[in-house]
């Protein structure tokens, strides 16, 4: 499988389902992500406090769950580390939760030293692609509203802000907004370079 990197060259696409051993790196991934993303947005208190440990332990139970509830993880694997996620499944908000043809992005993330390099990108296609095998038409994500560089990911790849969804987060810090992404499976790439960041 080909896809392109930055300069329009074609190269393997390297995006697979996640093993329980990808837990720790995934882990690690997610620690380093939140800490270079939400900087200044965040606590820093909160952001030291993150505990790669039980996040591992997170991690090796979702992908041990397999898609037994219909949630998956994709890592974008360069052959040296795990660079890139991506989590998703059935829908959690209320008002979606019933449209079997609704999928949530739970969260993904790139390594910050990947930022820009096509990870976010490829992953994004990947994604999108599963969803597509498996009838989701539309998609959705929550993303801290101050997370500029996530949202401008988003909408490069075609997400839009949800105007039906009201803000949530109990700070003004940790808003969150909604993006929706429709037309999936119709020609909707997600050609985007960068680096989204979904909090949830």
């Amino acid at each position: 499988m080909l896809t392109t990197d930055a300069h329009g060259r074609a190269v393997p696409r390297r995006d697979r389902h996640a093993r329980e051993g990808d837990a720790g790196q995934i882990a690690g991934l997610q620690v380093a992500a939140w800490r270079a993303a939400y900087a200044g947005i965040l606590p820093a208190a909160e952001l030291q406090a993150l505990d790669t440990t039980a996040l591992t332990g997170l991690w090796r139970d979702r992908i041990g769950a397999g898609t037994a509830g219909g949630a998956q993880v994709l890592v974008h694997d360069d052959g040296r580390r795990i660079a890139g996620f991506s989590s998703f499944g059935p829908a959690r908000d209320e008002d979606l939760g019933q449209r079997p043809d609704v999928e949530e992005l739970y969260a993904f993330y790139a390594r910050p030293d990947c930022w820009g390099t096509g990870v976010g990108r490829s992953l994004m296609r990947s994604t999108l692609s599963v969803w597509a095998e498996r009838g989701t038409r539309a998609g959705y994500l929550w993303v801290l509203e101050r997370n500029t560089r996530g949202r401008d990911f988003y909408r490069r790849g075609g997400w839009r802000q949800d105007p039906t969804a009201a803000p949530s987060g109990s700070a003004p810090d940790a808003v969150e907004i909604r993006y929706e992404l429709t037309g999936i499976g119709a020609g909707t790439s997600g050609d985007s370079e960068g680096l989204g960041t979904a909090r949830r």
